[in-house]
């Protein structure tokens, strides 16, 4: 009996590095060839679970550069980025070189306390609306000063929290930068600028709420990026 559960060590890591091999394998030509994730609907459990993985760790890279890229915002317009943490999904040692592909990657942020901008009405005087929603199309504006480009803004990645110090009793605290984009990523200023008028970020949240408020916040274009022409064709 003592050398049966050795020999079960043995196997367990046997089977756990063939099927980690495979999942590398799967990943790798799954990045090197975009033909392959039109299969989705072919693969097995152990492939969408790769998949999952390998996306959810690429939204995790990207919020954590994010964080990086907007460092003096941080506490001021979004939380405060605390700490990156890993998950060990596998203790076996032997594992280690293969960890990517089992642990489970995550950020600690500071907690805050308040409301979604939606319920501004619920919580804030009617006289209060304006600047507030002003605030969160400005956090928008700095970001965009910043080289971010955010593909998933909603009225809801918007927390109000109670400030004193803040004329309208508010401050707008912006959360979820996972489906973000770097103007590094873009191959100049006219095609960072097209994409960041069609993308229409603070149209996301000014229409939105304009439409929300009945009368109570006026949405005004900034202008600060114009949609090229043959966007209207």
């Amino acid at each position: 009996m003592k050398n049966f559960v050795p020999g079960l060590q043995t196997l367990r890591v046997i089977i756990i590095s063939s099927s980690l091999m495979v999942a590398s394998q799967f990943i790798t030509e799954l990045n090197n060839n975009g033909d392959i994730a039109q299969q989705g609907e072919t693969w097995n459990s152990s492939q969408d679970e790769a998949y999952l993985h390998d996306h959810l760790f690429d939204l995790y890279e990207t919020e954590v550069r994010v964080y990086d890229t907007v460092r003096d915002m941080q506490g001021n317009g979004i939380p405060q980025l605390l700490a990156c943490v890993t998950i060990p999904g596998c203790s076996l040692a032997e594992m280690q070189p293969a960890r990517q592909y089992v642990d489970v990657a995550g950020i600690l942020l500071e907690y805050i306390e308040g409301f979604p901008l939606t319920d501004i009405a619920d919580h804030t005087p009617k006289e209060c609306w304006q600047s507030i929603c002003e605030e969160a199309i400005q956090i928008l504006h700095r970001m965009g000063d910043h080289g971010i480009l955010n593909e998933d803004v909603k009225t809801r990645s918007f927390i109000v929290k109670k400030d004193t110090r803040a004329e309208s009793g508010c401050k707008v605290v912006m959360i979820d930068f996972a489906l973000c984009n770097f103007r590094k990523d873009y191959a100049d200023d006219v095609d960072w600028s097209e994409a960041k008028a069609i993308q229409d970020e603070e149209g996301a949240v000014g229409l939105i709420m304009q439409d929300r408020l009945e009368g109570g916040f006026a949405y005004r274009r900034s202008n600060r990026y114009q949609k090229p022409a043959h966007h209207y064709e």
